[in-house]
């Protein structure tokens, strides 16, 4: 009986001067009806009456409420200690570990609200949370740690390697009705520093840039930039963007006839081919059209390895580009095979 008459006096104690002022607010409101000559309660004075008690109301129910106890999950961040001169984390330490914690309503809010920077030491091997994360709380009052994910870490350190490789990355595009890009796209700059653990590095040949876009109807000149993402936050770049170019025209075909010629073969050794000459279907870019018929950047040609012992009768000329100034690309050729005879001199 007396704990709950020193509760209730407490109460009293704490909520007298809301009380006081509602009963002031209530005879002033009395007064002004009585000096207006009003003999109801207004609209405005309902209101007033209302949004008082209201604020009295949740009040009451917070300090009523929030002096209870209660368990709450947090996320807390670490604050990881300095890695050793030389040394690089074999895997990450995640940013944040999952608390439940014990404590007053009030206090809960404000950790809540404000969560402390859990101290991590790289330098020990093995953390345990559990310990690190009560020593962290135990001048706080009214508060305890229940539990923790994860537990304990475990920090592999290994000696640090930085490492320079080339960059890849295979666009998907989609090109406007002939339109096309002109010879291949490259990347800005075209290699990387990678740095970590070298058990991480020591194998890795190239990066690949994994990152997805979607361009249709292309008929101009492309420029992107591509963000380094890697998937192993223990690694760190020296850059974190990368640009893509690519050069885009309008294309047409054209068609011209060349001449077989026959290379590397002995000087005794002639050769006529059947039919003598090929046809060309090839496609360029149209400011460079006039160029190239006029320059016929190919030529067709059968090199004396590929028939000296060939007892077929028939060989596949080859065609390649004499001109690399021009942006030109071979469709197709015929025929794709033609008879050859030794000539032999009487």
């Amino acid at each position: 009986m007396m704990k709950q008459s020193s509760q209730r006096n407490t109460l009293n104690t704490i909520f007298s001067p809301f009380i006081k002022a509602l009963r002031a607010i209530d005879t002033a409101l009395i007064g002004l009806r009585k000096e207006n000559g009003a003999s109801y309660t207004s609209r405005k004075e309902k209101i007033t009456v209302f949004v008082v008690s209201y604020v009295f109301a949740m009040t009451l129910w917070m300090v009523v409420n929030l002096n209870g106890s209660y368990n709450i999950e947090l996320e807390l961040p670490l604050e990881v200690g300095t890695v050793p001169e030389g040394m690089a984390l074999v895997d990450a330490i995640p940013e944040t570990i999952v608390a439940e914690i014990s404590g007053e309503g009030w206090k809960l809010i404000s950790l809540k609200n404000n969560p402390p920077a859990i101290p991590v030491d790289i330098s020990l091997g093995e953390v345990d949370v559990f310990s690190q994360l009560r020593q962290r709380f135990a001048p706080e009052q009214d508060v305890s740690v229940l539990n923790v994910q994860p537990i304990r870490l475990f920090l592999n350190l290994e000696p640090m390697m930085r490492k320079k490789v080339p960059l890849v990355w295979e666009p998907t595009l989609d090109y406007a009705e002939r339109y096309d890009r002109v010879g291949e796209g490259y990347l800005e700059p075209d290699s990387i520093w990678v740095s970590g653990a070298v058990s991480k590095l020591e194998n890795l040949e190239a990066w690949i840039i994994n990152y997805s876009i979607k361009l249709d109807n292309i008929r101009e000149n492309i420029t992107l930039q591509l963000p380094i993402i890697s998937s192993d936050p223990a690694l760190s770049f020296d850059q974190n963007l990368v640009s893509y170019h690519e050069m885009v025209a309008e294309y047409t075909e054209g068609e011209f006839t060349l001449l077989i010629k026959l290379e590397n073969a002995p000087g005794n050794q002639r050769f006529n081919f059947s039919p003598s000459t090929v046809t060309v279907q090839y496609r360029v870019p149209i400011e460079q059209y006039s160029e190239a018929e006029r320059t016929k950047p190919f030529e067709a040609y059968v090199d004396y390895e590929n028939i000296r012992n060939n007892t077929t009768g028939i060989v596949t000329p080859e065609i390649r580009r004499v001109n690399e100034n021009l942006a030109t690309e071979i469709k197709s050729f015929r025929p794709s095979v033609v008879s050859f005879f030794n000539l032999i001199d009487q």
